[in-house]
């Protein structure tokens, strides 16, 4: 939803109690600031020429010039010529026009101002060719300086990912009593149990040019090659770079010991003490790696090494090398690429991977292969095999130990020792939550076909309504079935969002794109819980599960909370805590694995449950809902005091108009052309007839405005234009649902039409024009 001072829609319900948190977005994005296409009588699409743009300003010039007013006129037709002058030198400057169209007035002016991205000390005045730029390029390289404006400012909040777990143990909070199974609950006396750490951090990888040098460029041959390329000195590239990426992590367990301590007292008696020693910290396991990630476009066009064969193979695919130094040295390669084998079906999406984790004297290459196909809408289905360790046949230790007599230990060659993985094989169904579509723009219809685009549009409505209700629940679910030598198993997982609102799990969206500028919507909407379950069964019938539930609670903020058993720790209850990468989880064992049976796990689970509705729906959300009404009664207090001032401003602007508008309406009637004999704009309370006078209403006379729009007989206002930034308009009844009734003669004929808000008008129209000609 534009957010710019055009394309607004008006709620439909102006009762503050029946308001939802669109309609709420809506009323505090009212629309304020003018519309310079509105402005100059202009349609936003297609795209004005400049030649209307010129011969619009001629027309406004006409009665809005100061020096052709009379002097009481003359102040007021300087403010009004003003703004008109404004919206002229923006839109007849294609890359001021391209600004506006994506930020709006104030996006121009902070863009052009000092340190703006076309301003003095900008990006502009830092790159060769932005001048001497097309329209077209120009918008592209806005965009991108945008986007890259936007990375960095994420880059400066957080630049890494860092984790940090630490486990508690109070397992002796919940008992059960081994003969009846009851279940009893004691304070508990909790203390740190174990501990970790990780980190990990992206960076470019370094280029040849930066590593080896780039040879350059003399300041003559630069400006040169930038006044005749243009874009070529100026242009982005669309290729992603490539990225390492480094990670380390520490994790261990904590221990308190004792130290007993012989105290003599006051009576001579010795009495023994145990007095705590501080936390041991034990490191059970470390890690330490780093990974090169790189994606290939189409290769066939690169220059180089990459446009040859056999490496044109790499078109369309995906490289990434993994090497870790701890636990135990290794080195990962792994290709995806996909593949139809049919033209125009779905494609096979293959992974495949290779894995040194020994000596290649000792053990081949683990070899990983993983093929994932789309099998219908949002589900894919995957199947996954790997080797594990494989040593080689006592045949090749003969060939090799010529080789192994070099050294008395060949490990060093690679430095890597003996390591083992049991093979697996995988086979699994995952649906994904389902994303809501982009609104497809919908063309205005004429007065003959008005029933059928009605049906069409309700239609339309409920489908769109359908999918963002299933967008909204994001339901997701994922079955895998594991095998290995050692054990199989059977895992699912699934996962929806409860109670309506935003989404917790909604990554933050970025406000830029190669295609425009996409403002996010205020953070209005209550927040939902996302509910995961995790379960598996192996199979020795054991079962281990978990759920989970997050809330956003901030922009860049989640919080969760979650119960299940974990391996030998028992019941456990986990909050977490996530900001832009960096995470906080703290497991608490409350009840030991022996002793945790389905009723302590169905309490553990029951009362956070329950704690949690009772503060969302009792406290929460009601507190939200006041916030919102006061605030949008604050609105309308502020927007109400506005309109004496508008509505003087629109008179003002009548007066200055009305003169060259009546001689033009003259010269309508005398060609029997389109004579515009009233116009009204405001709010209607109650349907009326079209001849009526409405009583108790909030209306504006815009006669003349509406006559003055009036070129070569005919009146266009498109669809999205806010009418009360046309020169003469004004809102009579902010935050309320509006109409624009006309009345007109056409060859000598009345008639009558009116619009909403979010209609557009065309007079005369078609059915007119055809009762005329018969």
């Amino acid at each position: 939803m534009p957010l710019d001072g055009y394309g607004w829609e008006p709620p439909t319900h102006p009762s503050l109690s029946d308001l939802d948190e669109a309609e709420y977005s809506l009323l505090m994005d009212y629309p304020e600031e003018a519309d310079y296409y509105a402005l100059l009588g202009l349609a936003r699409e297609p795209a004005p020429t400049d030649a209307e743009i010129r011969s619009a300003y001629r027309n406004l010039t006409l009665s809005f010039h100061p020096d052709k007013q009379p002097a009481e006129l003359r102040e007021a037709a300087q403010g009004h010529f003003g703004r008109i002058q404004e919206a002229y030198e923006t839109l007849i400057d294609p890359r001021k026009r391209a600004v506006y169209d994506l930020l709006g007035a104030e996006g121009v002016r902070r863009e052009w101002a000092r340190g703006g991205a076309i301003g003095i000390g900008g990006e502009a005045e830092r790159q060769v060719g932005v001048k001497a730029q097309t329209p077209e390029e120009f918008r592209a390289w806005f965009l991108e300086t945008m986007k890259r404006r936007e990375r960095r400012l994420v880059n400066s909040m957080v630049q890494s990912r860092g984790s940090l777990s630490l486990g508690i143990d109070a397992s002796d909070m919940i008992s059960v009593d081994e003969y009846s199974g009851d279940v009893f609950f004691h304070v508990p006396s909790p203390q740190m149990s174990s501990y970790a750490i990780g980190y990990s951090f992206r960076a470019p990888f370094p280029t040849p040019e930066v590593l080896f040098g780039k040879e350059e460029v003399g300041d003559e041959d630069e400006e040169t090659e930038g006044e005749s390329a243009g874009q070529k000195t100026s242009s982005f590239s669309d290729e992603p770079e490539t990225e390492i990426s480094f990670n380390a992590g520490f994790s261990g367990t904590l221990k308190q010991n004792y130290r007993e301590v012989k105290l003599q007292m006051q009576d001579d008696s010795i009495v023994t003490r145990a007095i705590p020693l501080p936390l041991l910290c034990a490191g059970r396991e470390i890690s330490l790696g780093a990974s090169v990630n790189r994606s290939f476009g189409d290769v066939a066009s690169m220059k180089g090494l990459l446009g040859r064969r056999p490496f044109r193979f790499l078109s369309n695919s995906a490289v990434a090398v993994n090497a870790s130094l701890l636990p135990t040295p290794l080195l990962q390669a792994t290709l995806g690429k996909a593949f139809s084998p049919i033209r125009g079906t779905r494609p096979f999406q293959v992974n495949t991977s290779a894995i040194i984790t020994n000596s290649l004297l000792k053990t081949p290459p683990i070899l990983a292969v993983q093929v994932t196909k789309g099998v219908g809408e949002r589900k894919h289905a995957f199947c996954s095999w790997s080797s594990g360790t494989i040593f080689w046949p006592q045949v090749f230790e003969v060939l090799f130990s010529p080789i192994a007599r070099l050294g008395a230990d060949t490990d060093w060659l690679v430095g890597m020792s003996a390591f083992t993985q049991m093979s697996q094989f995988q086979v699994g169904l995952i649906s994904t939550p389902k994303r809501p579509q982009k609104a497809l723009a919908m063309d205005d219809e004429e007065d003959g076909e008005e029933d059928e685009e009605d049906d069409e549009e309700l239609e339309y409505r409920r489908l769109r309504k359908k999918d963002h209700d299933e967008a909204d629940v994001a339901e997701s679910w994922q079955t895998v079935i594991t095998a290995t030598p050692a054990i199989a198993g059977l895992s699912l997982t699934y996962a929806r969002n409860i109670f309506n609102g935003k989404a917790a799990n909604d990554p933050v969206r970025s406000e830029w794109s190669s295609e425009g500028h996409y403002s996010l919507p205020p953070a209005i909407e209550p927040r939902s819980v996302r509910l995961e379950i995790q379960s598996t069964v192996n199979i020795d019938l054991s079962l281990a599960w978990n759920i989970t539930g997050m809330r956003q609670v901030g922009r860049f903020t989640r919080l969760g909370f979650g119960v299940g058993i974990e391996g030998n720790r028992g019941l456990v209850m986990t909050a977490s805590w996530s900001r832009l990468g960096q995470s906080i989880k703290l497991p608490v064992a409350v009840c030991p694995f022996e002793s945790a049976n389905a009723d302590a796990a169905a309490l553990a689970v029951v009362f956070p449950w329950v704690a949690y509705c009772a503060f969302e729906f009792l406290y929460n959300r009601p507190r939200e809902r006041r916030a919102r009404r006061r605030a949008i009664a604050r609105r309308q207090k502020q927007l109400m005091k506005l309109v004496p001032k508008k509505r003087a401003e629109s008179q003002q602007a009548i007066k200055l108009m009305a003169d060259q508008t009546q001689r033009r309406q003259a010269r309508e009637e005398s060609q029997a052309g389109l004579v515009i004999t009233k116009a009204e704009y405001g709010h209607y309370p109650s349907s009326k007839k079209a001849n009526d006078s409405p009583e108790d209403s909030e209306v504006a006379d815009v006669t003349i405005p509406v006559a003055a729009l009036v070129d070569r007989g005919q009146l266009v206002i498109t669809k999205g234009t806010v009418k009360f930034h046309i020169l003469g308009f004004h809102d009579p009844a902010p935050l309320l649902p509006k109409k624009l009734k006309i009345w007109y003669t056409y060859h000598g004929k009345e008639h009558y039409v009116e619009a909403n808000d979010s209609e557009g008008v065309a007079c005369p129209m078609r059915t007119h024009l055809l009762f005329n000609e018969s």
